[in-house]
């Protein structure tokens, strides 16, 4: 009965722990509740092995970007890249970069401005995109509510039984 316990404890904490970290990466990618930081899915490769197709992203808003940073940011079509700065020109006296995904062959088509940055990358949780993404279908909300019911209620018929047996064994 205690080991059954401490695994049910066990999976309750890692259970709870990711959908905490799960719902914090949702909030902080909608929103800028933590002044300058801000998390994103990565939704393909081009960024391989640096970052992975699935990994979350937390990026920082900075005032200056350099070579090598891996920078977010945003394109004419208001499309969202992450990609890494490779070299800083001046054009017409306006500081442009020229940006590359560290698997695409080519650098980008376009140069990014500061003005399109959202900020350099400085975190990266792996795979944790996958996990969000099925908490949003219907069956991953579903099993969001339905197992930390049935982790309560085990753990409630648990407790149950166990102080029902030690009440028995008084009254013996």
């Amino acid at each position: 009965m205690k080991i059954i316990k401490i695994i049910l404890d066990s999976v309750s904490y890692v259970f709870y722990f990711l959908l905490i970290l799960v719902a914090f990466f949702t909030i902080t990618s909608n929103s800028s509740l933590l002044g300058n930081y801000q998390s994103f899915l990565i939704r393909s490769g081009s960024m391989e092995p640096t970052i992975m197709t699935g990994d979350v992203i937390l990026i920082k808003t900075m005032k200056t970007y350099g070579e090598k940073d891996v920078i977010t940011f945003k394109e004419q079509n208001d499309r969202i890249v992450t990609h890494r700065i490779l070299k800083e020109i001046e054009k017409s006296g306006e500081i442009t970069f020229i940006t590359k995904g560290d698997a695409n062959r080519s650098i980008d088509n376009d140069d990014v401005v500061p003005t399109q940055i959202l900020g350099k990358v400085v975190f990266i949780v792996p795979k944790l995109g996958f996990l969000a993404t099925f908490v949003h279908t219907p069956l991953g909300l579903m099993l969001t509510i339905i197992i930390p019911a049935l982790l309560i209620i085990i753990d409630r018929i648990l407790k149950i039984t166990s102080s029902t047996s030690t009440t028995n064994r008084l009254y013996r």
